[in-house]
């Protein structure tokens, strides 16, 4: 297609056209954070670390509802049971990752916040609201930053908090899911008895690309929930780890082969 190339005219024009509507989303949902955490986050802070993320999340959900629906007016198809928003148990929101959208969609549809880069905490304002509502920032690079943030999140589901994690580490630019994971913390989870939720997320690039920066508005996503996975019916953490994995991958098998949804 010709918008693909970057030295084509039209692409040239295209490109020009994302980046600026990525320049002024991002501003009104950093803006967005600021007004809505002044009110709904900010009071909280003083809790704890675990007890806070029961009254800080439904803030952070809000806002992200509010990006996806009027912001970037994206329409999400929805495969699957979401997770009852006022369930009692921690669990990990195991998913692969395409673009920055996939956050935002599982911190709305399975009221999660999760680990993340150091670099999203520089966001203005996104980055203290994502804080107070239990995303755990760290430097990939620093082997004591990611033990120390491996903690916090077990810390945090422990506490009966939902985390989601990325185990592609980055967003992925292959046909289907990234060659490498990292599955530490759902091998951990199998230790400590906490269940895992895998979902899958489809076309989300088409609203945030993950080669240059732009967003586009009103396009067509999937989300797929699958199963809840409890330690209990595996034998070994090895095992436990895979079977997340799988039902992640398939799940992304069973959505990209969905038509994608008009308005």
């Amino acid at each position: 297609m010709l918008h693909d190339h970057w030295w084509h005219p039209r692409g040239n024009v295209r490109r020009i056209a994302s980046a600026l509507f990525g320049v002024g989303a991002l501003v009104a949902a950093s803006w967005l954070a600021f007004g809505m955490g002044i009110f709904l986050v900010l009071p909280h802070a003083w809790r704890a670390p675990g007890d806070r993320e029961k009254y800080t999340v439904p803030g952070a959900v809000r806002w992200a509802g509010i990006v996806i629906d009027h912001l970037l007016q994206v329409r999400v198809r929805i495969t699957g049971t979401l997770p009852d928003p006022q369930g009692p148990r921690g669990m990990l929101v195991l998913s692969n990752h395409r673009s920055w959208l996939d956050p935002l969609l599982l911190i709305r549809f399975t009221h999660s916040n999760g680990l993340s880069k150091s670099e999203v905490r520089w966001i203005p304002f996104v980055g203290w609201m994502g804080r107070l509502t239990g995303a755990v920032f760290f430097d990939r690079r620093d082997p004591r930053d990611r033990q120390r943030a491996r903690d916090e999140v077990l810390h945090l589901l422990r506490c009966g908090h939902r985390v989601q994690v990325f185990p592609e580490g980055t967003r992925t630019r292959e046909e289907r899911v990234g060659r490498r994971v990292y599955l530490n913390l759902v091998r951990d989870c199998w230790h400590q008895k906490i269940p895992v939720l895998c979902c899958s997320v489809w076309r989300t690039e088409a609203v945030l690309p993950p080669d240059f920066f732009g967003a586009w508005w009103g396009q067509s996503v999937e989300l797929r929930v699958g199963k809840l996975l409890e330690p209990a019916d595996f034998p070994d953490a090895r095992t436990f780890a895979a079977a997340a994995w799988s039902e992640v991958v398939a799940g992304i098998d069973e959505v990209a082969a969905l038509p994608i949804t008009r308005s």
